[in-house]
C-alpha cells in the first residue's frame, strides 16, 4: 500500500490557481463592467456641462437682443412722439426745437434733423450754434427714401466727436425729405448687461454689422470699436447664432455663444471662461474616477477578505485527510462554510467507516487464530487415540487492504441588472394647469383654449406652474387671505402660445435686487424646453409674467 508521505509530493506538483487568485479575478470581472460604466457616464457628464453651459450662453444671448430691441424702441417711440409735432410739420424749426431740447433735458441722448445738405437742428449743440454738413451716406438717404427706419452701425459725432449710434426716421416737411434722428453714446446699451444680471467673469457684448463692437460689459471704453476675433467673424459669418471656442478681445480662452437680432442685425455675445468650464467637467470627471477607484480597492480587498477564510478551510480539508491516512477521527467544525462542512462531514463518516473496518478485521484475524489453534489440539488428540493415523498440519493467511478518499470544492457568484421606465402620453395645459394649481381651490382661476403638450413639455410646464405658485404662496398673493392667482392663455398662428400669470389681492409687491433661483429656473425651462421669452413684472398691486412661446412639436393646439 502507497503511503499518504509519498502521495503528498504528487498533489503539491499538481496544484493550481489559489482560491486568492480565483476570488481577485471574479471581483475583477464583476468590477471592470462598473469601470466601463462609469467612464461613460463621465463622458455622458463632460459633454451634458458643456451642452448646458451652451445652452445657458444662448439664452442669455437671447435675452440681451431681447431688453436691446426694447430699449431701442423707447428710442422709436420717442422719435414718433416728436414726428407727429404741429410745429415741425408746419417747418417752424425753432420752436420745435425748443420742444425736442425740452425732451432731452436731463438726458444723456440728443435730437438731430438733417436734411441731403446740412445738420438743421442738434441738441446737442449750443442753441444758435453753426452746425456741420451733413455726412449721412447715400444707402443711408435711400433706406429714408424708402420709407424705413433705420438703426446705425458705430460712428463718430459731428459735434462731440465721440462715437454714437444713431436711430433715423424719415419726416417730410413741406414735401422735402429730412431725417429725424434720436443719438445715443453706446455706453448707454452697456446697462444692459448689468440688467441681465451677467456674471462677473463672464463677458458680453454687442457687435455692430461691420463686426465692430459697440458695447461691451467689461472694460467697454477700452475695446470700444475693435473688430471682432477672426474666429468669432468667420462663425458669424456662417449662421445668425451658435456656440464657438474662442478668446476675447483680451486674449482669454473662453466658450462663446452669439445671437444676431433680425431686427437691426446687431449680434450679441456671451462668453464663459473655458477654466470656469472645464473646471466644473473637471469636478465631475474626479467624482466619478473616485467612486471607480474606491469601488475598486473595495471589490479588491473583499476578494482578499473572503480568500482567506476559504484558503484556510481548504487547508484544514487537507489536513484532515491526512489524519484519515494515519487512521484518526475527522472531526466536524462550527464555523464551517457550507460546502466546506459538507466536505469535512463525508471525511468524518470516512473516518469512521475506517475505523470500524480495522476494529473487524482485527475481530476476525484474533476468531481465525482461535479456530486454529483448537484445531491443533484436536488433531493431537486424535493422534494420540489412534496411533496408525498420519500426522497432518494446516495454515492460512489473508490480505489486508487499504482504502484512501479525495474531495472536491466549488463556489460560483453571479450579479444581475434590473432598471426599467416609461412615459406618459400627451396632455392638455388645462388639465395640467388644474392638476398644479388644484390645491388652491377658488383662488386659483384659469382659462385657455385646448392645447396639447409633449411628455417632457407637459413636465416642464407642470416644474414652471408649480414654482410660480411656491413663490405666490410664499410672497405673493397666495400669501394673505383675499389674494387670488389668474392664469390665462391665448393662441395664436404668428406668435404661438402666449400664457399670462397674474396675482391680485396680496401684498404689495416690489422689485427684487436680484433674480432668485425660481426666475432663473423658470426662464431656462422656458427657453430650453419651449424656445421662448419669459417677461416678469413686478407691478405692486401684484406679480404679472407673461410667457411667449411658438408653436411645435411639443406644443400643438
Amino acid at each position: 500500500m502507497q503511503s499518504y508521505q509519498s502521495i503528498a509530493p504528487a498533489l503539491r506538483k499538481a496544484i493550481g490557481p489559489s482560491v486568492r487568485s480565483r476570488l481577485v479575478l471574479m471581483a475583477l470581472s464583476l468590477v471592470i463592467p462598473a469601470v466601463i460604466l462609469m467612464v461613460i457616464l463621465a463622458v455622458n457628464a463632460y459633454r451634458e456641462s458643456q451642452a448646458r453651459y451652451e445652452q445657458q450662453l444662448i439664452a442669455t444671448t437671447r435675452a440681451l437682443a431681447v431688453a436691446t430691441d426694447r430699449q431701442i424702441s423707447q428710442s422709436l417711440a420717442t422719435l414718433e412722439t416728436l414726428a407727429l409735432s404741429p410745429d415741425l410739420e408746419a417747418g417752424d424749426f425753432a420752436a420745435f426745437e425748443r420742444q425736442a431740447r425740452e425732451a432731452m433735458n436731463g438726458h444723456s441722448e440728443w435730437i438731430l434733423l438733417v436734411d441731403e445738405q446740412r445738420q438743421r437742428i442738434n441738441t446737442r449743440a449750443p442753441p444758435g450754434a453753426p452746425l456741420p454738413a451733413s455726412h449721412r451716406s447715400a444707402a443711408a438717404w435711400k433706406a429714408l427714401r424708402e420709407g424705413r427706419t433705420t438703426v446705425s452701425n458705430l460712428g463718430v459725432g459731428q459735434v462731440v466727436t465721440r462715437p454714437i449710434i444713431a436711430i433715423d426716421m424719415p419726416v417730410v416737411i413741406n414735401g422735402k425729405l429730412y431725417s429725424l434722428s434720436h443719438i445715443q453714446e453706446p455706453a448707454a446699451f452697456e446697462s444692459i448687461f448689468r440688467s441681465q444680471n451677467l456674471p462677473t467673469n463672464w463677458t458680453g457684448g454687442i457687435i455692430d454689422r461691420e463686426f465692430r463692437l459697440l458695447a461691451r460689459s467689461r472694460d467697454g471704453e477700452k475695446m470700444r470699436g475693435r473688430l471682432a476675433t477672426p474666429d468669432m467673424r468667420a462663425a458669424m459669418a456662417r449662421t445668425n447664432e451658435g456656440v464657438v471656442l474662442t478668446h476675447t478681445l483680451d486674449g482669454v480662452p473662453t466658450l462663446s455663444a452669439f445671437s444676431r437680432s433680425p431686427n437691426y442685425g446687431w449680434t450679441f455675445i456671451v462668453g464663459v471662461p473655458r477654466t470656469e468650464v472645464y473646471a466644473s467637467i473637471t469636478r465631475s470627471v474626479i467624482g466619478l474616477s473616485a467612486a471607480t477607484g474606491l469601488l475598486l480597492v473595495l471589490g479588491l480587498l473583499l476578494a482578499a477578505g473572503f480568500s482567506v477564510q476559504i484558503s484556510r478551510q481548504v487547508r484544514s480539508l487537507a489536513a484532515d485527510a491526512a489524519l484519515i491516512a494515519e487512521n484518526r477521527i475527522v472531526e466536524t467544525r462550527p464555523d464551517d462554510l457550507t460546502e466546506t462542512a459538507q466536505v469535512r462531514e463525508a471525511l468524518h463518516q470516512a473516518s469512521l467507516a475506517l475505523r470500524v473496518r480495522e476494529e473487524e478485521q482485527t475481530a476476525a484475524a484474533a476468531r481465525q487464530e482461535v479456530m486454529i489453534n483448537e484445531l491443533n489440539h484436536r488433531v493431537k488428540n486424535t493422534l494420540a487415540m489412534i496411533q496408525s493415523l498420519a500426522r497432518q498440519s494446516f495454515s492460512a493467511a489473508d490480505p489486508v487492504a487499504l482504502e484512501t478518499f479525495t474531495e472536491r470544492l466549488v463556489a460560483l457568484s453571479r450579479a444581475h441588472d434590473l432598471l426599467t421606465e416609461r412615459t406618459w402620453l400627451n396632455a392638455d395645459l388645462a388639465d395640467v394647469v388644474a392638476r398644479t394649481l388644484g390645491p388652491y381651490g377658488e383662488r386659483a382661476r384659469f382659462s385657455g383654449p385646448p392645447l396639447s403638450l409633449a411628455p417632457n413639455s407637459a413636465v416642464t410646464m407642470s416644474m414652471i406652474l408649480h414654482e410660480m405658485a411656491t413663490n405666490a404662496v410664499k410672497y405673493g398673493a397666495l400669501s394673505g387671505p383675499d389674494g387670488v392667482v389668474e392664469v390665462m392663455w391665448t393662441l395664436d398662428g404668428d406668435h404661438g402660445l402666449t400664457l399670462i400669470w397674474r396675482e391680485r389681492g396680496g401684498p404689495e409687491v416690489t422689485t427684487p435686487g436680484r433674480d432668485g433661483f425660481g426666475s432663473r429656473l423658470i426662464s431656462a425651462s422656458v427657453q430650453h424646453e419651449f424656445g421662448g421669452q419669459v417677461q416678469v413684472e413686478h407691478l405692486p398691486q401684484g406679480l404679472v409674467c407673461t410667457i411667449v412661446a411658438p408653436l411645435s412639436q411639443r406644443l400643438t393646439g
